[in-house]
Parts: C-alpha cells; sequence; structure tokens
C-alpha cells in the first residue's frame, strides 16, 4: 500500500481538535491567525511516528512542517539501514523541520520557531495520541476516500463533454 498522509479530523472526526494561535508584533510572522492541522500517515504497515503539519495563516496554507518524535537512532532502524546518508535523513526525520512540498509563504525560521515553542507535552500527548488512535483504524477497508469536488465548470465527468453544471450537477 503506498502511504498517503490525512488529517486527524477526516480519520478521527468531528472530535478532534485544530490547535489556533494568534500572533501580533512577531518578528519572524505576518500577524494574524495561525491554524495548524495535523496529518498522520494511513499505511497500516508503516510504523514512522512523526506527523505532517499543515500550517494556515488566516486560512491559507503557508508553510508544512514534518515532526518525527523518536530519537535519530529509531528513524536508522526504521529505514532499516546504516548507511551515512541515511544517518542523515534518520537525523532530519527526528524533531522539526520544514517539508520539501512546503509553499514557504511565510518566513522558514519564523514558522519552525513558533511550533517549536507551540510543541508543549500536552500538543505532544495529543498527537502521539492521535498517532496512536489512527494506526489502530487504519485498516485497508476502514479508510474512506471521497472522490474530488467537481467544479461547475469543469467538463463533466460522465464524458458528455458538457460542463457539470448543465449535465449531471
Amino acid at each position: 500500500m503506498q502511504s498517503s498522509f490525512l488529517p486527524a479530523g477526516e480519520l478521527l472526526g468531528p472530535d478532534c481538535k485544530i490547535r489556533s494561535v494568534v500572533l501580533t508584533a512577531d518578528p519572524h510572522l505576518p500577524s494574524g491567525e495561525y491554524s495548524f492541522i495535523d496529518l498522520y500517515c494511513t499505511d497500516n504497515t508503516c510504523d514512522c511516528r512523526k506527523t505532517i503539519i499543515q500550517i494556515f495563516h488566516e486560512e491559507k496554507l503557508v508553510s508544512i512542517v514534518n515532526y518525527g518524535w523518536e530519537n535519530p537512532k529509531f528513524y536508522l532502524r526504521w529505514l532499516n539501514s546504516t548507511e551515512d546518508q541515511d544517518r542523515k535523513l534518520a537525523r532530519e526525520m527526528s524533531g522539526l523541520s520544514i517539508d520539501f512540498l512546503s509553499p514557504n509563504l511565510v518566513s522558514e525560521e519564523g514558522i519552525l520557531l513558533l511550533v517549536n515553542h507551540l510543541l508543549d507535552q500536552k500538543w505532544l500527548a495529543m498527537l502521539k495520541g492521535n498517532y496512536r488512535l489512527i494506526r489502530k483504524t487504519t485498516k485497508p477497508d476502514n479508510i474512506i476516500r471521497l472522490p474530488p469536488k467537481i467544479s461547475r465548470n469543469a467538463p463533466c465527468p460522465c464524458g458528455s463533454g458538457k460542463k457539470y453544471k448543465t449535465c449531471c450537477l
């Protein structure tokens, strides 16, 4: 099964909390509300012990960070390797880092400082708890994938060649 990450709320339901903070006069980041959505691996054969956190500023995705809470030795064993290049990767997987797919619309340094500051024992316990719950529930039969939303002006998926809004909507 190919690994994919889904938001905790999509997997655990509406009781899943989204963390938000309001910043004013921060030297690294624009003022306003920042929301953090944690995503987890849905591959039940994977035990990566990490989360991907999408960070929104005023409802716009501005950054993506990875957080692995285990030490580099764990990730080296997880990679099943002792190669030098994998040692570097294991160190990067442990702790907080900017994801290579991050849009980086705000300061990377500012985002890392903010998340590191917010990453207290309570938030860490929530991330680990969500991870454990999702590991228990992510059996291939339990994951429901919703089809992508079709824009009203997109071609209709039925193949008629008409716009969706004038065909099957």
